[in-house]
């Protein structure tokens, strides 16, 4: 029977969080569409701002933004070439792109219709070129700016920039305070989540995404560390289905901006059970700690004996063997080191989902068993000539857990509580009150950040940094 009873061991477990650089950075704005089962189109319309989409320029310092950029869909879900436009970009942020603009010049898919010289304003609309929302669809409607369509039947999408110079970036959320001369907090106090701030994990595809951060002021315009508290921050797990369908669901959770595993889920159908019964302490946020999702692909792979797949943190599975009854013999290493051996009979009459399934399972922080590594061989082949096998999954967490326990300190903020059957986590910043100066850049968690306005007028928003290319020295 499978246990979920808490072990706790003398062991002190220290997590270092490191900025991996990477080769793109898509800055997103606000979902639009489906998003928590309800609409937010109006009129079948969505309008993105600086508010909303931190791709648009905006001086905090002095509130100054003006780019805004609306979708209007018809019936059919089509963003019109006719008029009225199907999209509509306006600026007055005259930038080196726009700087010799004149009307009907082309960019990407957009094109000039209006130069207002009195107010300095330009009016794009992507006249005879319509575009169809289909799912899983990717369009540039102009130099670095493009919508993204969901891989799912409900309609969801996004703009988002897409950076590829290297470099530090920071991508940052709506802005709380005073905006356009207006307060925008209820009761002193603003609300962050997934969709005004593209730093939070959110999943497009299953619209999967719980994080949330709140900051409450007092008169003073101070976050209070004692109750009640100045800064919440909370996020539950939710059930996602793997790439590989026939493996089922597991639990994922958002943590400080990152996606990371938080438990195997049992089935009804007892095919898709692989992993969750293969593991002897399946729910990690039963046992305080989460592991980070590295790999979870459906792309086919065919092997030849004696050929090998790379997986992540230095695994790598051999296909050593394969007979004329179709039994796959199978090594995996790490880093050169033999850790695991183990034979397959994925072509044999009847075999299921675990006769096709190698999985390797190991202690991993407090929990026992789990299963970090799972391959999938759809069929063998062999014959005179040549064996192969043919692989139509992979899915591989890390086995370096983080620490999610209560009262573990992450920056100025404090995990307050862990509740495994919710699947909640929730962090406060007891003991560390921040009082909101102008120019204050103050770092929240690992990574994200609060940052206000040089102005006396109170204005400020969370940010995290991301790095694109190499990191710098």
């Amino acid at each position: 029977m499978k246990s979920n009873n808490l072990k706790w061991f003398s062991i002190v477990l220290v997590i270092s969080f490191i900025a991996i650089p990477i080769h793109a950075l898509e800055i997103r704005g606000d979902v639009a569409g489906s998003v928590n089962g309800m609409s937010d189109l109006v009129d079948n319309s969505y309008t993105w701002s600086p508010q909303n989409f931190a791709g648009f320029d905006y001086d905090m310092d002095h509130d100054v933004g003006s780019d805004t950029l609306i979708t209007t869909l018809t019936e059919d879900g089509k963003l019109s070439g006719d008029a009225p436009y199907g999209i509509v970009y306006e600026t007055s942020n005259l930038t080196k792109m726009f700087s010799n603009a004149q009307p009907d010049m082309e960019y990407g898919k957009l094109r000039v219709s209006t130069i207002d010289s009195t107010n300095g304003i330009i009016t794009l609309d992507n006249k005879d070129n319509a575009i169809i929302l289909s799912k899983n669809k990717n369009t540039e409607i102009m130099p670095g700016i493009f919508i993204k369509v969901a891989d799912n039947d409900t309609l969801r999408y996004y703009i988002y920039k897409n950076i590829t110079q290297p470099g530090t970036y920071e991508i940052r959320s709506l802005v709380a305070g005073t905006v356009n001369g207006l307060s925008n907090l209820e009761d002193d106090a603003f609300t962050w989540n997934t969709q005004n701030f593209a730093g939070f994990y959110y999943d497009i595809k299953k619209d999967i995404g719980t994080e949330w951060l709140k900051t409450t002021l007092t008169d003073d315009n101070n976050i209070s560390g004692d109750p009640p508290y100045g800064i919440v921050y909370q996020t539950t797990a939710q059930t996602k289905d793997y790439e590989y369908w026939g493996w089922g669901s597991y639990n994922v959770i958002g943590f400080q901006g990152e996606e990371y595993f938080a438990g195997y889920v049992s089935s009804d159908n007892a095919e898709k059970n692989v992993l969750f019964r293969e593991s002897t302490d399946e729910n990690s946020l039963s046992s305080e700690q989460l592991q980070k999702i590295l790999m979870d692909d459906k792309t086919e792979v065919t092997l030849n004996k004696g050929e090998s797949i790379k997986l992540k943190d230095g695994y790598v599975l051999f296909v050593k063997g394969i007979n004329s009854e179709g039994q796959i013999y199978l090594e995996l290493q790490k880093d050169g080191k033999l850790v695991n051996k183990s034979f397959l009979a994925p072509s044999a009459y009847g075999a299921t989902n675990y006769d096709k399934t190698y999985c390797f399972h190991k202690n991993v922080g407090t929990q026992k068993d789990l299963v970090t590594i799972a391959v999938r061989f759809g069929s063998t082949y062999e014959d005179e000539e040549r064996a192969l096998a043919v692989v139509d999954a992979i899915w591989q967490i890390s086995d370096i857990p983080i620490d999610v326990r209560a009262n573990m300190q992450y920056g100025k903020m404090t995990i307050t509580s862990v509740d495994a059957n919710a699947g909640t986590i929730t962090m406060d910043n007891k003991d560390n009150p921040i009082t909101l100066t102008k120019k204050n850049d103050i770092e929240l968690m690992p990574g994200i950040h609060i940052r206000t306005a040089n102005n006396d007028t109170l204005r400020y928003y969370i940010y995290k940094t991301v790095t694109v290319g190499k990191a710098p020295a």
